[in-house]
């Protein structure tokens, strides 16, 4: 019978991988946690994106994502301004430090992928992504 360890051993890959990443960013002044955020504020236009977004895409809390997007702001990553419709939300935007990093990041978050799946083939680099997808799909039911 095989034993049940997959998410034990999903979760020991990601703590390992935010170690490495954490070891790669931190001369930068920046946490794997913020680089994340940066890295999907990159996607958008600016100021498109507000802290829910952040929330709903990494299902993340409202402190957690509170914290990370403070300290950014703290360190001339983004500034939080209040939305014209509602100022209680706090629309996102990147400030030139940011955007100067963009390309930076850009190949760090390859790099750091590249060393993660350096082992894999890419069939089996597409199958687990097609398998952790599936798992996505059934714990984001809920």
């Amino acid at each position: 019978m095989r034993e049940k360890n997959t998410v034990y051993l999903i979760k020991r890959a990601n703590l390992s991988f935010d170690k490495i990443a954490n070891k790669v960013l931190t001369p930068h002044g920046i946490t794997h946690s913020q680089f994340k955020c940066l890295k999907y504020l990159y996607l958008f236009d600016n100021g498109s994106r507000n802290q829910r977004d952040i929330e709903n895409y990494f299902n993340m809390s409202n402190p957690t994502v509170t914290r990370i997007l403070q300290n950014l702001e703290k360190e001339g990553w983004l500034q939080r301004l209040a939305n014209g419709k509602d100022k209680r939300q706090k629309q996102l935007y990147l400030t030139k430090k940011a955007l100067d990093y963009q390309g930076v990041f850009k190949d760090m978050a390859s790099q750091l992928e590249d060393q993660l799946t350096e082992r894999l083939t890419d069939a089996e680099l597409d199958k687990l992504q097609e398998l952790l997808r599936k798992m996505l799909a059934i714990s984001l039911k809920d």
